[in-house]
């Protein structure tokens, strides 16, 4: 019920809606508290996902994208473009790759899965940050260190919320260059029903080879793999 609930649940409300005695419900929440399966938000003290629980998350996820047709279309992607290719979600305030495929060219951007990058400056952050709830999306931009990587990152709340507006417009996010010096990014959300997109699907390769214009061509196979994608989750 927790990680149903589009806001944090107090057990008073848990309680309600499940209808248990509330001596069950504290026993219960405690023992998952004491577990790490829960906690308690440090503002409003109610009751979020705990760090067990989202590691246990994460890594069912990323075994299930490394594992059969997901991984597949991943390299089928990535030989298709010619450039690496990644899926990668939000974790604990940042973007987690959860598969990745590298090119084949010497000159290229090497991260293995598992590897966490800002939110702020990549393609896959700023994509699935601009996807969020709204209120989500607030509490995200105003605690996220706005850290300067290059002379491309945006540090300016507001220049960031508009370009995060832009995103979900176009349905799309570029990083030119904005994390790291000669490296550029193209992601799109990978949909997921009616629901706000949890898993996005990105193009990383260097500007050396490419421009953004050029990165933006593959745009239209990017959305078709990401499709196809969804059909596992």
């Amino acid at each position: 019920m927790v990680m149903s609930s589009e806001h944090p649940p107090s057990a008073a409300r848990i309680t309600e809606q499940l209808n248990l005695p509330r001596p069950t419900t504290n026993r219960i929440i405690g023992n998952l508290v004491r577990l790490n399966f829960l906690k308690r938000d440090p503002v409003l003290k109610q009751l979020i996902e705990g760090d067990r629980l989202l590691r246990l998350a994460l890594a069912v996820v990323e075994r299930a994208t490394k594992r059969g047709p997901r991984h597949e279309l991943l390299r089928d992607l990535s030989e298709r473009t010619g450039e690496t290719c990644n899926v990668g979600t939000i974790a604990a305030g940042r973007i987690r790759y959860l598969d990745r495929v590298e090119s084949h060219w010497p000159l290229a951007f090497r991260l293995e899965a598992g590897s966490e990058i800002p939110m702020h400056c990549t393609a896959l952050g700023k994509l699935l940050l601009a996807h969020l709830p709204p209120s989500q999306r607030e509490k995200h931009l105003g605690t996220i260190e706005l850290t300067r990587y290059t002379n491309q990152t945006i540090t300016d709340r507001a220049k960031l919320k508009a370009e995060l507006d832009d995103i979900v417009r176009n349905g799309f996010s570029l990083d030119n260059e904005e994390y790291l010096p000669g490296v550029l990014g193209l992601a799109v959300p990978v949909p997921n029903g009616d629901s706000f997109p949890v898993l996005a699907i990105a193009i990383a390769a260097p500007s050396a080879r490419l421009t953004p214009d050029k990165l933006r061509e593959h745009l239209p196979l990017l959305r078709e793999y990401a499709d196809k994608f969804a059909l596992y989750y």
